[in-house]
């Protein structure tokens, strides 16, 4: 009986070292993330005409900040030096609006800019005249205003069941995640017809390198976005039934933080590493700093 008291109490202080540890490893991705993204940001400036694809780029690096700085040094990071902002009643309810709010901007301007970049392809000549950075703008307005307003509901969602809050996520959720998954069918296709005209005009090239570019965010996108959904399941469906169970519980809770981080910190990798011009624009980027 003894021993299995021990056993009990050294799985339990297992889990809340790695709640530890995960809370950390959030912490300091999300001060990765936020480099990243400032470099995302100022890469887009050389990435080629200043139209709206390069402002929703560079709109899409703020919003992901935002979002990381919410998920990953205000909440990880308050956990990690024993401050959780999400029992603290005052701030508790804003910081929930806050988030849900955050996220789906981020989310909408990814959506946004796959978007974009389908009409700059299928209507090239309605987008030279009107794919305005002025455009870009008032896209984001629109998005940011409609995000935050749906998000109100999502403070009373968190005063029910957790069967009914999980089924908030998915409806938040599925919207965006259903337009990027059906709009990467297109770049794919895009991508594949590209391979066998042998084209060489600058906005062919363009086109083709944003597009390599959008469907490896995208494909990163909908794993980090399913991935973070598979979690909250497991949380919301979880039972506790002994401090073992509450432990794990606790673990859980904070490691469906990090697949929403990993979404919000990458994309400067995964467009450096799949888009030839990106690369160009990441090289002039620098060569300005240092020379500067």
């Amino acid at each position: 009986m003894e021993n299995t008291s021990l056993t009990e109490d050294s799985v339990i202080k297992t889990f809340e070292i790695a709640r530890t540890y995960a809370c950390l490893f959030g912490l300091v991705l999300a001060i990765i993330g936020i480099f990243l993204n400032i470099l995302t940001y100022k890469t887009a400036k050389f990435l080629g005409k200043f139209n709206s694809s390069i402002v929703l780029i560079q709109l899409l690096a703020i919003w992901d900040s935002i979002a990381i700085i919410q998920d990953g040094i205000v909440n990880l990071g308050g956990k990690y030096f024993g401050i959780d902002v999400t029992k603290v009643e005052i701030i508790c309810e804003f910081y929930y609006f806050h988030s849900f709010g955050s996220s789906h901007v981020a989310s909408y301007h990814l959506v946004a800019l796959v978007i974009d970049r389908f009409i700059a392809i299928k209507f090239p000549v309605w987008y030279r005249l009107n794919g305005t950075p002025r455009f870009a703008y008032i896209t984001s307005i629109a998005i940011t205003v409609a995000a935050y307003i749906l998000s109100i509901p999502s403070v009373y969602f968190f005063s029910l069941e957790d069967g009914v809050w999980f089924l908030s996520y998915v409806v938040y959720s599925s919207l965006p995640f259903s337009l990027i998954f059906i709009f990467n069918f297109y770049f794919i296709y895009y991508l594949t017809t590209m391979r066998k005209v042998k084209s060489t005009s600058e906005r062919d090239s363009q086109n083709r390198n944003m597009a390599l570019m959008l469907t490896t965010v995208s494909i990163s996108f909908l794993i980090f976005t399913l991935s973070c959904g598979l979690l909250l399941f497991w949380y919301f469906n979880f039972t506790v039934k002994t401090d073992r169970d509450a432990a794990l519980a606790n673990l859980i809770e904070v490691g469906f933080e990090i697949p929403a981080i990993f979404n919000s910190s990458l994309n400067f990798i995964f467009f450096y590493f799949s888009g030839r011009g990106y690369r160009v624009a990441s090289a002039k980027m620098i060569s300005s700093l240092v020379s500067n």
